[in-house]
């Protein structure tokens, strides 16, 4: 007789059951790079927007303008932690609610920023991504410690020299709160964008440079008349030069100049050569004398007087006329 041992098997199946776990929180992780500028000049009167688009920065609104300098977009992470299985940070109904806004400013031209833009990165963003206040959601969370970024350029208001406040580096704060969608977010970080900002470079024309009226000889050589760059003088020269006549004025071209005190700037002048005056269809050639050109400091005051005068070579042939001609000086910061 035979006898076998029969196992007896068994199974039991179950289903699985969720760990315990943390709920998900949400929280501004870094703020990197810092929104900057570069550095700008103010309008001589009223405010104008400066508009930090990505990697530029130009004048949206008012007569400021880019000068030069570093500028740099923010870019924003946000990072979700939770434990439990499954993760709540994976789960796709759960997002981050942000808010984004002014704070203070350091005082001075650089005040309050009147636009934020956000534009997702890594995450995804619903709600009102542009405005003054930013409150939207971010999603796209894939588990514990998870990242999510988007980008921040930003709109600041730079007031007017009329205003005089003060230049310079300055700050303008403004905060990124997070939390758990739809808990109203009131912790975060804050960032403190950087602006350097300058006066207005203005030019005043406080008189042209004027010859005169001259009287030329009959015969002989040519002669010469000078204008004096620093003291708008007239004088003659050459053997055979012109007679001047006393009758409205002659001098020089005087240009006040003011700016931000000690900083660099650059006068040019166009044409770049002799100014080329005309009557009619003829000619008389100016060789401008400057007492400023090129690369300058303002002095400490602010202001600084440019004084053109010139020399003309007058022969007995050269025709009768009334002569003149346009002479177009820019200045530029550095």
């Amino acid at each position: 007789m035979r006898s076998a041992a029969i196992p007896c098997v068994s199974v039991a199946i179950i289903a699985a059951i969720p760990t315990a776990g943390l709920a998900q929180t949400y929280a501004v992780t870094n703020i990197s790079p810092i929104t900057a500028f570069g550095e700008v000049a103010s309008a001589e009167i009223g405010d104008t927007i400066f508009f930090q688009n990505m990697s530029s920065v130009t004048a949206v609104s008012g007569s400021g303008a880019r000068i030069k300098g570093t500028v740099s977009r923010a870019t924003v992470t946000i990072r979700c932690t939770a434990s439990g299985t499954p993760n709540p940070c994976a789960q796709v109904a759960n997002k981050a609610r942000v808010k984004v806004g002014n704070l203070v400013n350091s005082g001075g031209r650089a005040k309050e920023f009147t636009e934020f833009i956000a534009t997702g990165n890594t995450g995804v963003l619903a709600g009102t991504t542009t405005g003054q206040t930013l409150d939207f959601t971010v999603s796209g969370f894939t588990g514990n410690n998870n990242t999510r970024t988007f980008y921040l350029d930003t709109k600041l208001r730079v007031e007017g020299d009329n205003l005089e406040g003060g230049t310079g580096a300055l700050t303008s704060t403004y905060y990124v709160y997070a939390d758990k969608d739809p808990t109203d977010p009131t912790t975060g970080r804050t960032a403190a964008a950087t602006i350097t900002v300058r006066r207005s470079l203005r030019t005043t024309i406080d008189s042209n440079l004027n010859f005169g009226t001259l009287v030329r000889r009959t015969s002989g050589a040519s002669g010469t008349v000078i204008i004096n760059n620093a003291t708008g003088a007239r004088t003659t020269g050459g053997t055979n030069p012109p007679i001047p006549v006393v009758g409205p004025p002659s001098g020089r071209t005087q240009v006040t100049i003011n700016g931000e005190p000690s900083k660099t700037f650059n006068i040019s002048y166009v044409p770049t050569g002799n100014l080329i005056m005309s009557s009619g269809a003829n000619t008389l050639s100016v060789t401008l004398s400057k007492t400023n050109s090129g690369n300058v400091t303002m002095p400490a005051s602010g202001t600084l007087v440019l004084g053109i005068g010139g020399t003309i070579t007058v022969s007995p042939s050269t025709p009768y006329g009334q002569y003149s001609g346009t002479l177009i000086i820019n200045v530029t910061y550095n």
